[in-house]
This record gives structure tokens, C-alpha cells and sequence, in this order.
């Protein structure tokens, strides 16, 4: 019982360092400070979804577009676009999402979720 004690507080103080790191900005700024790494384009983007998720869409697309900007090579490109489109759908921007969408198609044809955006692309092209 006593073990599990200590992991369990050792387990939230772990949570809390972690929620402080993002939530300051001290995690962006790390990434930004070591934007030459090989991670530092998986951590940008995670650290996007982790923001998408909360519903902080302002902060995800901005993490969305720092991966486009800076990782343009990067594997994570293309699921970084289409992040970027499912945020303009959740906030209602259907042009940009449409925008998104189109360019997917026509740059990267053989995306693994090219049947997604070829849906969701279908769902607003009316708006």
C-alpha cells in the first residue's frame, strides 16, 4: 500500500509539472529553442492535438501552422492539414476548411485519410 502511495503521488506531481509546462507557454517555448531536433516536429504537433482536444482551437491552429511553417518536410504535414480543416469545420470557417481539404487532394492524393477529407469536403461544400 505504501508503494502505491508514492507512485500515486509522484504520478500527480508528474500531471501537475506537465499542465504547468503547457499552460505557461514554457513547453512552446522549448520546442521553438530546439526546433533543430528530430522531435521537435511530433512534440509541435501532439502538443496541437492535446489543445484540439481541450477545445482550445485558437492554440491548435496555431501549433497546426508552426508545424506547416517550420516542418514542412515533415511526415506529420499532411495530418497537420487536416487538423487544420477539422478545426475551420468545428469554428465554422468553411471556406478555409474547404481551402485545406482541396489542397490535401491535390498534393498529397495518396493520404492515408483521403476518404475522410474527400467526406468532410463533401459535407461543406454547400456552406
Amino acid at each position: 500500500m505504501k508503494k502505491f502511495v508514492i507512485f500515486f503521488v509522484i504520478v500527480v506531481a508528474a500531471f501537475y509539472w506537465a499542465a504547468d509546462f503547457v499552460k505557461t507557454g514554457k513547453l512552446q517555448k522549448y520546442i521553438d529553442d530546439n526546433s533543430d531536433k528530430q522531435w521537435a516536429p511530433k512534440v509541435q504537433y501532439r502538443l496541437g492535438e492535446i489543445y484540439q482536444t481541450a477545445l482550445k482551437h485558437d492554440k491548435a491552429e496555431v501549433c497546426f501552422n508552426r508545424v506547416l511553417e517550420k516542418y514542412a518536410t515533415s511526415q506529420i504535414t499532411v495530418d497537420s492539414m487536416y487538423n487544420l480543416g477539422v478545426i475551420y469545420e468545428d469554428t465554422k470557417k468553411f471556406s478555409q476548411a474547404k481551402e485545406m481539404y482541396k489542397k490535401i487532394m491535390d498534393e498529397h492524393p495518396d493520404y492515408e485519410k483521403i476518404k475522410k477529407v474527400e467526406t468532410r469536403l463533401g459535407f461543406i461544400l454547400n456552406y
